[in-house]
């Protein structure tokens, strides 16, 4: 890894981990202040306002009793999964192909490092930065959860619900990152880079709307982000999490594989 390639990365990418850290830091404290341990029933019946294809497809038709459950209800149904998605896209797009389409790549491959060592501390610096985003923010949230509500919050199986949702988005940004390592201009990165993990998203939420539909969750990487599931079964959170480590691999090594063999016009 390049130290200094790593940190230019920081410099220029810490705007867009700014926004997307603090739209989130704002949904995490506020899903805390608005839990109320003694009015459950009341929030509840406030979601049910909504029409029910829209409760369904962002996950609220599952808020429960108890914070840990009204946590991963509400927030890895939609917001702790677009967020960071938006984060990935975006970063993985400009760690490559938007060097190469503006010919800023040309000036990283004159200098002594290889390329495998500039692709692979481009995927370490997505890697990490994510890592860093998402564990900032479920630190922020088990911080507020143990002051407000000391003991309410089942923090074991919380970071396990967190854990599959971090390997999830690193897939996500595999998928983003191999598309800007195959393409040299931005427009088709951004379209193959951003347009698979919406349609993965979408397919995800049409998918909980209706019965008929629910098969469309095998299409889906995120639907395997199953907060019942993950925090009431080991077994499927260690295979899922396995899984999701290999496909990652599979990913960011064909990535660094492909850029490092590519043809680059600069």
């Amino acid at each position: 890894m390049n130290k200094t390639l790593f940190k230019s990365n920081i410099k220029f990418n810490w705007g867009i981990f700014a926004f997307i850290s603090g739209m989130l830091l704002i949904y995490v404290t506020t899903s805390i202040t608005m839990f109320d341990p003694d009015g459950a029933e009341a929030m509840m019946a406030m979601f049910e306002m909504l029409p029910e294809g829209m409760i369904k497809a962002f996950g609220f038709d599952g808020l429960g009793a108890d914070l840990t459950s009204y946590l991963a209800s509400y927030l890895y149904g939609f917001i702790l999964l677009v967020f960071p998605m938006i984060y990935t896209i975006m970063v993985a797009n400009k760690l490559v192909a938007k060097h190469v389409d503006s010919g800023s790549m040309a000036y990283l491959l004159a200098t002594p490092n290889s390329r495998v060592e500039i692709i692979l501390t481009q995927a370490i610096y997505l890697v990490t930065s994510t890592f860093v985003l998402i564990v900032f923010e479920i630190s922020v949230l088990i911080i507020m959860a143990e002051s407000l509500f000391p003991g309410l919050l089942r923090i074991k199986e919380f970071i396990s619900l967190n854990l599959v949702t971090f390997l999830v988005i690193i897939v996500v940004g595999g998928i983003s990152f191999l598309c800007s390592c195959i393409f040299n201009e931005t427009k088709n990165s951004i379209a193959f880079g951003a347009g698979i993990p919406i349609i993965f998203f979408v397919l995800k939420m049409v998918s909980e709307i209706s019965e008929k539909v629910e098969f469309l969750k095998y299409f889906s990487v995120y639907s395997i982000v199953n907060p019942e599931k993950i925090m009431n079964d080991g077994s499927y959170t260690t295979m899922v999490c396995l899984i999701l480590v290999g496909v990652a691999v599979i990913l960011y090594g064909s990535a660094i594989y492909i850029f490092n063999k590519k043809s680059l016009a600069i």
